[in-house]
């Protein structure tokens, strides 16, 4: 017998070549075998057969007889300009030949990129942020570090003492620009009660920066009370922008000569101000003062770099300066450089103007993906379940010369098709939410949304990528479809459905509409608790009126004579606003920290605060002086018996003060905070608010005008400042109202995708088996049981999503509910029901939309025409 090749290797080598020719390669190996049979051992023939057999299946020589045995001998890898036209056309045949799954589609992947287009349209504004300057890579901040004990702080503001060591010691320093964000005031002699904002700056501000003037010089603001103005704030003050040479009095600033007017500047900066005003003005003692090392919490500095510049320069001079000024001090200050294009999405604290915080666009992309992911798997979904509609044209073209690479562009083509399609109705979208989203920011007023070239490019790269990933899998799953098996609807569905991979989507996708259903419900309540919240004290039918430094006691005894006021007091603020603190000291020299208030006597019978022992103010304010009034807590927390408080006397402010009564607690923070010290104190000259408790049964339109009668009584030049302390309070809690819209649209939005993903899911399910519900009909089937077999499989799924839906939603609870401002609710077992029983009524109804009317088919046309 002859000794004959490996019969493993040949067999091996064999399965991996399939049906590519390489007889000649086979035949080349036995050869290379016999010979060294022939001249060596047996073992040394078979270890060489299976080295060249192992390389030949690695060399590039099989690949391409491999792929080249896979096509027609006609076909050709090429991939032409006529190809893709005609892939174009193709896919415009098959959306329309399956209308009703392509706008299902669109639908639901127009919803869920409108949020990833509005997330671009801020990352275009942001992305542009001054980009206007002349030399914007070569303007820098300084920003700090601050360590005060254990408490670390990252801030915007810098030392202004440091901008003349960096002209003096830092050669490449072109320009060195100080400003101090504290210029804000109102202007006299106006009716309408104008405020103006700005910056304490000097001429390096706008030689730095590209801020141009349409009036007025360069060196405007050298001289002490000198001022620019913007064209909007000159329009406001004076109706027009020839006012150069003209002066403005700011209440308690004093009068300033305006010298230049500056053109209005872009909205896609980080500064914000009307004014510009000399730094000059703030005299020398300012700029001298060594305390502004320590304490420059409104002091910033930038500086343009010369073309030689070296960041490596000024960190060691901000290292020699730290030690010099800060090596044996309680405050520690770190220096650091910030280029000016990373201002707006920097994360330190006290920013000059609007930024937008790089933590919030992860946020924000994070949420515009759990929306826009749902939406491509609805496609993915939708165009797996129909695979074996399209497996016969699948085959037919792969038997005519379609390779892999074809088939799956001609797919992807199509899905790009039907996403261009779908960027039309986002942008519908975005255009109706981008209002209302912006209304919801702090800086709307600078932001700009609206479409630039730049975006655009973006919009479109979203649409080709959304489109790339729908549709790949799809993409993948037809290009490997084997031809034979297509062309005779025997399809192997186990690439997809054998992971489960459909329904672990659709768990997926409502389970994220759980937890957005739930969020609603969540803060709705929270909303409404707040809204409805006992603060202990009256909050209804009171007015707060501004004093605006007029006379306390005429106002009240004005206001006392009109009707329908039953009680009026004075105060420095309203019981949410006491916002001061103040230290008392006691007889061992600790120190007590406390929130106070000053109140004259009637504040309490006006808020219907209750005094549970001792007195009241005095009616008259002489015999008030050095006496104060502090809440339950104080007593609480100090360990002082209620019998024993009147002995209790503390030194404010180096005088000695008495307690004379103790008065019901009450919330003065926000609700989830607990009540802390409290004390009332009275004193005339810190009095700036007229609190009116009015009767409900008048006519409120009455009760302003016979209010501002009275106050035109007290001052003829400004306006009454007066609102209802309610309206006020609730103003105090936009933020529910405005999570609450978010957490609806986001809602509304996940809901509506997965809702139309379940229908494209159903109406295919129940197309498919209307032949089988036909025959059950005629078998005796009811409708309630036609209807139930074809739902019972869908509710499964949204019960298992509910299921994952909760520890889904316990987790966006702990980590992000908990972490809101004033959040105070905890998750309830009836939020949870809440949230489950909203879904399930909304799949329920989706899904009998289809089932159900598919029941009621006559089974005798059904039938007929099957």
């Amino acid at each position: 017998m002859n000794p004959q090749p490996p019969k493993l290797a040949q067999k091996l080598f064999d399965w991996f070549c399939g049906n590519a020719h390489v007889d000649d390669l086979r035949g080349d190996m036995e050869e290379l075998f016999f010979i060294n049979l022939k001249n060596k051992s047996r073992s040394y023939a078979n270890k060489q057969y299976w080295k060249h057999m192992l390389q030949l299946i690695f060399s590039y020589a099989v690949k391409k007889r491999k792929r080249n045995a896979q096509h027609h001998h006609y076909s050709s890898s090429q991939i032409s300009i006529a190809m893709v036209q005609n892939y174009i056309k193709v896919a415009f045949r098959s959306l329309y030949q399956h209308r009703y799954f392509t706008i299902l589609n669109i639908a639901g992947l127009a919803i869920g990129m409108s949020i990833s287009l509005l997330l671009i349209s801020m990352y275009g504004y942001v992305r542009s942020a001054d980009n206007f300057h002349t030399n914007p890579d070569r303007i820098y901040t300084v920003v700090t570090k601050r360590t005060e004990g254990i408490e670390e702080r990252e801030l915007a503001s810098s030392p202004i003492l440091l901008q003349e060591k960096l002209k003096t010691e830092i050669a490449s320093i072109a320009q060195a620009v100080p400003i101090v964000n504290t210029f804000y005031g109102e202007i006299a002699n106006s009716k309408d009660q104008l405020n103006m904002k700005g910056y304490y700056t000097n001429d390096t501000f706008l030689k730095t920066f590209n801020f141009p003037l349409i009036d007025g010089s360069a060196e405007a603001l050298q001289k002490p009370y000198s001022i620019i103005l913007t064209e909007k704030c000159a329009n406001k003050i004076f109706g027009n922008t020839h006012v150069v040479g003209k002066t403005v009095e700011v209440k308690e600033l004093g009068i300033f000569s305006i010298t230049g007017v500056l053109k209005d500047y872009p909205k896609n900066t980080h500064f914000s101000f009307e004014a510009l005003v000399s730094l000059s003005t703030l005299g020398n003692s300012y700029m001298a003062d060594q305390q502004h090392w320590y304490e420059y919490n409104a002091q910033y500095n930038y500086f343009l770099a010369a073309e030689n510049f070296k960041e490596e320069d000024i960190q060691s001079f901000f290292k020699k300066i730290e030690k010099e000024l800060y090596a044996n001090k309680n405050v520690k200050v770190e220096y650091e450089l910030m280029p000016l294009r990373e201002i707006i999405t920097s994360e330190e604290g006290n920013a000059i103007g609007p930024k937008w915080e790089l933590s919030g666009f992860i946020v924000f992309g994070i949420i515009a993906l759990l929306i826009l992911l749902p939406a491509c798997f609805n496609y993915t979904n939708i165009s797996l379940a129909r695979a074996l509609k399209r497996a016969k044209e699948i085959g037919i073209r792969k038997t005519m010369g379609g390779q892999k690479n074809q088939i799956f562009l001609q797919f992807i083509t199509e899905t790009v098709v039907v996403c261009l399609f779908a960027l039309t109705g986002a942008w519908l979208i975005l255009l109706f939410i981008r209002g209302e989203f912006q209304s919801m920011l702090v800086h709307a007023s600078t932001l700009d949304l609206s479409v630039s070239g730049f975006t655009v490019f973006l919009f479109i790269c979203l649409a080709l990528l959304t489109g790339f990933v729908a549709g790949f899998f799809p993409a993948l799953y037809f290009s490997r479809l084997n031809p034979v098996e297509a062309i005779k609807s025997k399809v192997s569905n186990r690439f997809w459905s054998g992971m489960r991979v459909r329904k672990y989507l659709t768990v997926f996708q409502f389970s994220l509409s759980f937890c957005f259903i739930l969020s609603l419900v969540v803060f709705g309540r929270q909303y409404h608790e707040i809204l409805h919240f006992d603060f202990g004290f009256q909050k209804e039918n009171i007015v707060v009126v501004d004093l605006q430094n007029t006379k306390p006691e005429l106002n009240k005894t004005l206001f006392s004579q009109v009707s329908g006021v039953e009680s009026v007091s004075l105060s420095s603020g309203s019981p949410i606003s006491a916002s001061s603190h103040v230290w008392l000291e006691n007889d061992v020299k600790d120190s007590i920290a406390a929130t106070q208030l000053f109140i004259d006597n009637t504040f309490l019978q006006t808020f219907k605060i209750d005094l549970v022992v001792g007195n009241n103010f005095d009616s008259q304010g002489s015999n008030n002086r050095n006496k104060i009034l502090v809440n339950e807590t104080f007593l609480a927390k100090n360990k002082i018996r209620l019998q024993n408080i009147f002995s209790e006397s503390y030194k404010i402010d180096g005088e000695d003060y008495q307690v004379i009564g103790v008065v019901k607690d009450f919330h003065f923070l926000p609700p989830p905070h607990p009540i802390q010290n409290f004390v009332f104190r009275y004193d005339e000259t810190k009095f700036a608010y007229v609190n009116l408790l009015v009767n409900n049964s008048d006519n409120v339109f009455n009760l302003f005008t016979n209010l501002e009668n009275a106050w035109k009584q007290t001052s003829q030049e400004t306006k009454l400042k007066a609102k209802f302390f309610q309206d006020d309070l609730n103003e105090s809690y936009l933020v529910y109202r405005y999570l609450l819209k978010m957490a609806g649209a986001l809602g509304v939005f996940a809901l509506s995708i997965s809702v139309l993903g379940l229908l494209g899911m159903v109406v295919y399910t129940t197309q498919n088996r209307i032949k089988e519900i036909s025959i059950r009909k005629t078998l005796g089937a009811s409708i309630f049981n036609i209807t139930l077999l074809l739902s019972k499989e869908y509710l499964r799924l949204l019960l298992f999503a509910i299921v994952v839906g909760i520890p889904l939603a316990l987790f966006i609870y702990d980590s992000i509910f908990t972490r809101i401002p004033d959040y105070q609710s905890d998750l309830r077992i009836s939020d949870l029901f809440l949230g489950a029983l909203g879904l399930l009524i909304i799949g329920l109804c989706t899904i009998t939309s289809q089932t159900y009317k598919t029941a009621l088919l006559n089974p005798a046309e059904t039938l007929k025409s099957e």
